[in-house]
């Protein structure tokens, strides 16, 4: 059996008429959780309101393969919330709001408990430990767990990271997924003299990382034109295929939980990369975060199951 364990954020991506359920680690968990068989277990950590919204999630999370034993619900504080509009430049925009009950997530006596259990994987975020009271449970985790894959899928948002925080979650992971933006972001913030072109130069900035930090696998998604990973010295590339973009919501967390499912099944880095974006692009041709594609296809094709 696999075991997992996911901290992170939950939240509701609110538009004028409708509201989505979303977050990374929560959209992480739920296409993972379609991965692994039914004798598997992941169990996610998050805080919840008690309120309509946190009622709609366990009802979500009562019909997918996910454990929610860890799931705090708070008196105090409301489910997370991000509010979707357009700004001035009529281009889509968010405000994620701030002390809600993922912000408040506790290193509680059942989380203590969940840690005697040995695990197959660990996963968070950045954004999840944007404030104290859930950094410190997250610390608290990172001293306890005993894990033998530790995953950060970076997921920088807004102001809400710190160099400090960023440091701490690369020299804990074994595993590291990131963006072009992120590695963008990440360079500056850790090597802001080092004069390198991002467009041509992802293979040295990788390979620095994977020195300073030793990082075993670090995986970099390039948006439309495709993913790269770097593992034992070698960095490879994929290109993406030509496809009929629906919806980008959810594409990397997808990548994230496919390539977490593939080395997970002890598949060579290649496959671990070619897996990964071929359900990624799945994701793409649907709608939402949480959207179901024909997970037994890709599987089958990949020899995956």
């Amino acid at each position: 059996m696999i075991k997992i364990l996911v901290f992170g954020e939950l939240l509701f991506d609110v538009y004028e008429d409708t509201a989505v359920i979303g977050g990374a680690p929560f959209n992480y968990s739920v296409q993972l959780s379609r991965l692994i068989s039914k004798e598997d277990n992941l169990k996610f950590i998050t805080a919840l309101g008690k309120d309509d919204f946190s009622k709609e999630a366990i009802k979500f999370i009562e019909n997918e393969n996910i454990d929610s034993s860890l799931i705090q619900f708070l008196d105090n504080f409301e489910t997370g919330k991000a509010t979707v509009f357009m700004n001035e430049n009529k281009v889509p925009d968010y405000i994620i709001h701030e002390n809600v009950a993922w912000d408040n997530i506790e290193f509680n006596s059942d989380i203590e408990e969940s840690l005697k259990e040995k695990y197959d994987l660990f996963y968070f975020n950045i954004l999840s430990c944007r404030s104290e009271k859930s950094y410190d449970a997250l610390k608290n985790i990172f001293k306890n767990i005993d894990s033998k894959y530790k995953v950060c899928d970076v997921t920088f948002r807004k102001n809400y990271y710190t160099k400090e925080k960023v440091k701490e979650a690369l020299d804990f992971v074994n595993i590291l997924k990131v963006n072009d933006d992120e590695l963008l972001a990440i360079k500056n913030l850790f090597y802001p003299s080092l004069k390198i072109d991002l467009k041509k130069d992802n293979e040295i900035l990788l390979k620095k990382l994977n020195k300073d930090f030793n990082i075993d696998y670090i995986f970099l998604t390039l948006g439309k034109d495709g993913a790269a990973s770097l593992y034992k010295g070698e960095y490879i590339f994929k290109p993406s295929n030509k496809i009929k973009v629906v919806d980008t919501v959810g594409a990397g967390d997808s990548f994230c939980a496919a390539l977490s499912y593939a080395i997970l099944k002890k598949a060579d880095i290649k496959k671990v990369l070619d897996f990964a974006s071929a359900v990624s692009e799945e994701m793409i041709q649907v709608k939402g975060g949480t959207s179901k594609y024909n997970v037994k296809a890709v599987k089958e094709k990949f020899d995956m199951e």
